[in-house]
């Protein structure tokens, strides 16, 4: 009975070990991809003034003017005091403007400059070549599937947080 208690321990032990791999090997694959998107927009948002961890903030807030920096940072799942670096920065390089809510004096608005209106298209445009490189070898379903799954987990994701 001892050996049997022992075999089945070991037996869970190894699986607990192989499942707790698999899931630090699935985070670090999504974890380097999204690493390696904020490089590739780096190269490629210099001429613009951009780095690739600023870009994200530009589609939000054109599409959005006087969101919160509260609000941003839920939207890009980021905590508060990194939207308040990369908008002092934004700000600093003219992309955004900051003000003190009317309504809520404790809340900080951020509008988009033209200058951020201007560059909007050329950070679509690096988003949109990235995907393609990315997924240029998967066939219309493989994408599908994995745009599926990536959405269900991002929403558990959002939930567990």
């Amino acid at each position: 009975m001892r050996a049997q208690q022992f075999t089945i321990l070991r037996l869970c032990r190894a699986f607990s070990a192989k499942e707790v791999f698999m899931k630090q090997h699935l985070m670090r694959n999504i974890n380097t991809i999204s690493r390696c998107a904020a490089l590739y927009r780096d190269a490629h948002l210099a001429d613009c003034g951009l780095s690739g961890w600023q870009a994200p903030y530009i589609p939000e807030i054109c599409a959005a003017p006087g969101i919160t920096q509260d609000q941003l940072a839920l939207r890009l799942h980021v905590n508060r005091s990194n939207v308040t670096r990369q908008l002092a920065m934004l700000e600093e390089n003219g992309f955004v403007l900051r003000r003190r809510s009317e309504s809520d004096r404790r809340a900080v608005e951020v509008y988009p400059t033209q200058k951020a209106e201007e560059t909007l298209s050329a950070v679509r445009a690096v988003y949109r070549s990235w995907r393609e490189k990315l997924f240029y070898d998967l066939t219309s379903e493989e994408r599908d599937r994995l745009e599926s799954l990536l959405e269900r987990l991002a929403r558990r994701a959002e939930d567990i947080q």
